[in-house]
C-alpha cells in the first residue's frame, strides 16, 4: 500500500519539521497568555470529566458539515436553506471546540506541538472555506456554496487524520506525560 506509507511518511515528516517552531512557540506563547491557569482552562482541557473534550467537540462541526453534504447532494430548495443552516451550526461551533483543542495543543511535546499546529493550519482553512460557503449560501449562490463546502469538507477531512494521527499514532493526551486528572 504505498498511499499509506506517503502518509506515513508525510506524517512523519510534519512531526520533524523544525522549521514550524517558531510559529508554534509563538502560537503556544499566546495560548498561554490567553488561557491561563484556573477553571474555565481546566474546563477547556477537560479536567472535570477525566480526559480531554476537544474530540468530543468537534462532533458538532463535522457532524453539521456532513448533514449538510448529504443535504447538498440530494438537492432541493428546502435542503438548500438547511444546509445553510447546518454550515452556519458548524462554523458557530467549530469556534469553542477550537479553544478546547489549544488548551490540550499548548501541553503537548516538541514533535506532537508540531503535528497540532499542522492540524490546526489545516482545519483553520477549512473552517475559511466554510465561512465562504455560509457566505455564497447567503447570497443566493448555492452552487458556488456547495463547491465551498465540499472542498471545506475535504480539507476538514485531512486535518482530522492529521488529529487522529496526533491522538492515535504520536498518543498526544493519552500518554503518561498528556494525561488529564481527574476531579470528582
Amino acid at each position: 500500500m504505498p498511499e499509506i506509507r506517503a502518509l506515513r511518511r508525510l506524517t512523519e515528516s510534519i512531526e520533524h519539521a523544525s522549521v514550524l517552531d517558531t510559529a508554534v512557540d509563538i502560537d503556544r506563547k499566546v495560548v498561554e497568555v490567553l488561557a491561563k491557569p484556573g477553571s474555565l482552562r481546566r474546563l477547556l482541557h477537560g479536567v472535570p470529566f477525566g480526559h480531554p473534550i476537544h474530540p468530543l467537540m468537534v462532533q458538532v462541526p463535522l457532524g453539521a458539515w456532513i448533514s449538510a453534504a448529504v443535504l447538498d447532494l440530494l438537492g432541493g430548495k428546502g435542503n438548500a436553506k438547511a444546509a445553510k443552516t447546518l454550515v452556519g451550526v458548524g462554523l458557530v461551533s467549530s469556534g469553542s471546540a477550537s479553544v478546547a483543542g489549544y488548551v490540550d495543543w499548548s501541553e503537548l511535546d516538541r514533535e506532537q506541538l508540531r503535528t497540532g499546529w499542522v492540524h490546526q493550519a489545516v482545519n483553520w482553512v477549512g473552517i475559511s472555506l466554510y465561512g465562504f460557503s455560509w457566505l455564497q449560501r447567503k447570497r443566493g449562490n448555492h452552487g458556488a456554496g456547495k463547491l465551498l463546502g465540499f472542498a471545506g469538507l475535504a480539507v476538514v477531512g485531512v486535518g482530522g487524520y492529521l488529529g487522529g494521527h496526533l491522538a492515535y499514532r504520536q498518543r498526544a493526551g493519552v500518554s503518561v506525560h498528556g494525561e488529564v486528572p481527574f476531579e470528582a
